[in-house]
């Protein structure tokens, strides 16, 4: 990255994360104790879904990081810190939850993931004609929704 204009010597958008705590726009933490527990558990089990997920092809990943982000937010601190400063789930969360977009790369791959999967699914897995159509309803509107998201 080049240095920013403003202060020289800094790279680009280090110094609004110097001045601002990374979850400073992050929802207050629930006040359940137990509550909170749920969603650091609920976002722990994401994370290693959205883990999996890039390692095979059956599962999506952005949605299970995404779900993290959130999920860490109301539950920890630490732990929302943590994965928004992280090389590469933090980017993914800030664009989602900054600028509501999708990055091209993402949007082309879950699609292509989608597509494989769910064609897969209805041609060797799945028996019946109905679940078939259904299967291919819920994959164009999830892809369809996908691509409502800006770049």
């Amino acid at each position: 990255m080049k240095p920013s204009k403003k202060q020289p010597g800094k790279k680009a958008g280090q110094a609004a994360a110097e001045t601002a705590p990374i979850a400073s726009r992050a929802p207050a933490l629930h006040d359940s104790r137990a509550v909170r527990y749920t969603f650091i558990t609920i976002g722990v089990v994401s994370l290693l879904l959205g883990i999996v997920g890039i390692i095979t092809p059956i599962l999506p990943t952005t949605p299970f990081i995404l779900l993290s982000g959130y999920c860490f937010a109301r539950g920890s601190e630490r732990l929302h810190n943590w994965i928004l400063s992280h090389r590469y789930f933090g980017p993914m969360i800030i664009a989602f939850r900054d600028e509501k977009r999708i990055p091209l790369k993402v949007k082309i791959f879950a699609s292509l993931m989608i597509a494989v999967t769910m064609s897969i699914t209805a041609f060797f897995i799945v028996p019946l004609l109905a679940v078939k159509i259904g299967m291919g309803v819920v994959g164009v509107a999830v892809i369809g929704y996908i691509w409502t998201f800006r770049n």
